[in-house]
C-alpha cells in the first residue's frame, strides 16, 4: 500500500465524515429498494431488487473502509499522523468487483430487451467490468508515476467500452418505451456518463498531486461521491423506470411488459 501522507484533523474529518455519510446513504437506500420492490410488477422487480443488493454490499464496504481509515491515522494537536497500521483501500476494489457488473445488469433489466439480446450483452459487458476493476488496481498499489498512467491507460479500455455500449444501447430503446418513461431513460443515459466519470478523474488525483494530503482527500472524496451517485443516485432513477412502467401496465391489464424491439 501506498504510505500515508500527514494530514490536518481538518481533513482527516472531512474525509471520515464522507465516508460515514455514504455509509449512512446506502443503508437508507437499501431498506429503500428492498421495501419498494413491492411497488413494481414482476417483470421490474428483480432490477430493483439489484438496485438493493448494490447498495447493501456497498454500505458493507463503506463501513470497513471507514474503519481502517480511522485506524490508520492518529489525530493530536490539529494533525492527524499516520498511525502505522494500513489504509486498506483494497475494500474499495472488493466492492466495485461486485457492484459495478450489477449496475450493469439492472440497468440491462430496467430496459426490457428481448432475451436474447439481454444474453448477449450481460456475455460481454460483465466480463469488461471485471477487467477494468482488475486493471485498475495493480496503478493504485503504485507509487511509480509510468506505472499508474500504465494501468489507468489499460483500465480506460475496458471503461470505454461498457460507457459506449450502455450509452448505445440506451439510445435505441428509449422510442420504444412509453413516452411517459422516455424522459427518465434520457436521464438514464446522461447520468449513466456523468456519474461514472467521476472514477477515472478521482483515480488521477494521486498521480498529477502525488503523495499529498489534497490528493488523499480528493481522491477519496471524489470515489465517495462517485459510488453514492452511481449507485444509490443511480438505482433510483431505476426504480422511478420500473415504477412507472410498473403503472402505465396496471392501467391496461392486459398489457404485456414494454419489450424493445431492437
Amino acid at each position: 500500500m501506498v504510505d500515508l501522507p500527514d494530514i490536518s484533523s481538518t481533513t482527516f474529518s472531512v474525509i471520515e465524515n464522507a465516508f460515514s455519510l455514504v455509509f449512512a446513504s446506502f443503508l437508507g437506500a437499501a431498506v429503500f429498494f428492498l421495501v419498494s420492490r413491492r411497488d413494481v410488477a414482476r417483470a421490474y422487480r428483480t432490477s430493483v431488487t439489484v438496485c438493493g443488493v448494490v447498495v447493501v454490499i456497498a454500505a458493507y464496504h463503506y463501513f470497513r473502509i471507514f474503519e481502517s481509515f480511522k485506524s490508520a491515522y492518529g489525530v493530536a494537536g490539529g494533525v492527524a499522523t499516520p498511525s502505522g497500521e494500513i489504509f486498506n483501500e483494497a475494500y474499495r476494489y472488493m466492492d466495485w468487483i461486485i457492484t459495478v457488473p450489477l449496475l450493469v445488469v439492472e440497468l440491462i433489466l430496467v430496459m426490457g430487451l428481448v432475451s436474447a439480446r439481454r444474453r448477449s450483452l450481460l456475455y460481454r459487458l460483465v466480463p469488461a467490468a471485471f477487467a477494468m476493476i482488475a486493471l485498475g488496481y495493480p496503478g493504485e498499489l503504485s507509487t511509480d508515476v509510468a506505472t499508474q498512467w500504465l494501468w489507468w491507460g489499460l483500465a480506460m479500455i475496458p471503461f470505454v467500452y461498457i460507457l459506449f455500449v450502455l450509452f448505445g444501447e440506451v439510445s435505441k430503446v428509449i422510442q420504444d418505451q412509453p413516452i411517459e418513461v422516455q424522459p427518465l431513460f434520457r436521464v438514464v443515459r446522461v447520468a449513466l456518463v456523468a456519474t461514472w466519470m467521476f472514477y477515472p478523474i478521482a483515480y488521477l488525483f494521486p498521480i498529477l498531486l502525488g503523495n499529498t494530503g489534497l490528493a488523499l482527500a480528493l481522491e477519496n472524496i471524489g470515489y465517495a461521491v462517485a459510488d453514492l451517485t452511481a449507485k444509490a443516485g443511480y438505482g433510483l432513477v431505476i426504480f422511478l423506470i420500473a415504477k412507472r412502467k410498473s403503472e402505465l401496465e396496471r392501467l391496461v391489464p392486459s398489457a404485456q411488459p414494454v419489450v424493445a424491439t431492437s
